[in-house]
């Protein structure tokens, strides 16, 4: 399938992938910057949608790129980093140390996503491995036109990505999809293992930036950028208190258990109203997701029960 192209202004695009998998259209992409000193991608998507990525950059005239930036290593945001590597050869990768790793030997990060994602991880497709000559050098970094964020909590290897007040959050900010009215769907990103704090930490981290715009990594882009990252961190706060009731006990990790609290949240958080709007197969993945999310909350949670000092990543 042909990659969709949205040009947000004369230098900004994001390129939609969409991979064989029911429910995922707008939800996936990379971001291109093409401005006439430098031309980078932030994130690549899963290695299944390469060809159709590799397409669209070619379409938009480009030739050459300078960096390929990774907010973080997973497949959806970075399966397709080896392809991109090949076909743009030379080009500095930018990745977080915690995560450089695995993509340079990425067997092990694709075993883990086949078995914690199945047939979405397998309809990902697998990553080739990067040359560790193509991983960015320090002095490479040194002269990039834009500034790393380490911003950990939805993964411990998460960069988020600041340029001339434009900031490329990937997963940090939660997730914020398009709706077909202006109401908002912002959800949690917090899948075991999570820590409360440290995505705290890195939301405040994200709002010192002071930036506007803010690039999602699912899925688009917000001008009220400072709004959307405090309503988000006031999300978290909301998630802790409400599941804060139910930390112990049998069934914890049982898909009835996660789903009931889903059923709660849907029902009691502001900031997921919109999802009655959205299209029935993408609310099955969804609530998948917010499973997911649920899941890494309460572990959180019991954690601080069975260790009240030492919570941090």
């Amino acid at each position: 399938m042909a990659a969709t192209v949205h040009q947000f202004d004369t230098h900004l695009f994001l390129i939609v992938l969409t991979p064989p998998i029911s429910g995922f259209q707008d939800f996936i992409g990379a971001w291109l910057v093409a401005g006439p000193e430098s031309v980078y991608l932030v994130d690549v998507g899963p290695a299944s949608t390469a060809d159709p990525l590799i397409d669209a950059i070619t379409a938009l005239g480009v030739d050459r790129l300078d960096y390929i930036c990774l907010t973080h290593i997973h497949m959806d945001h970075a399966g397709a980093v080896g392809h991109l590597a090949r076909q743009f050869p030379g080009t500095p990768v930018v990745c977080h140390p915690k995560g450089t790793p695995h993509i340079v030997d990425p067997e092990r990060l694709w075993q883990g996503t086949l078995k914690t994602l199945g047939e979405t991880g397998r309809a990902y497709g697998p990553m080739l491995p990067v040359d560790p000559s193509w991983i960015a050098t320090e002095s490479q970094l040194a002269s990039a036109p834009f500034q790393l964020l380490d911003t950990p909590g939805h993964s411990p290897h998460h960069y988020a990505i600041s340029t001339n007040g434009c900031l490329f959050a990937g997963e940090a900010g939660g997730v914020c999809l398009p709706l077909p009215s202006d109401d908002i769907y912002l959800r949690p990103a917090t899948p075991p293992r999570f820590f409360l704090e440290t995505s705290l930490s890195s939301i405040d981290r994200l709002m010192a930036t002071r930036s506007e715009t803010l690039c999602y990594g699912h899925f688009g882009m917000r001008e009220d950028g400072m709004n959307m990252l405090a309503m988000h961190r006031e999300q978290l706060l909301f998630w802790e208190k409400m599941l804060a009731v139910e930390t112990a006990g049998q069934g914890m990790d049982s898909v009835d258990f996660a789903n009931r609290w889903v059923d709660l949240l849907l029902a009691e958080d502001p900031l997921l109203n919109g999802f009655s709007q959205l299209a029935p197969e993408v609310q099955v993945r969804e609530r998948e997701f917010l499973c997911n999310s649920v899941k890494g909350f309460v572990g959180y949670l019991a954690s601080l029960k069975e260790n009240p000092i030492s919570n941090f990543e």
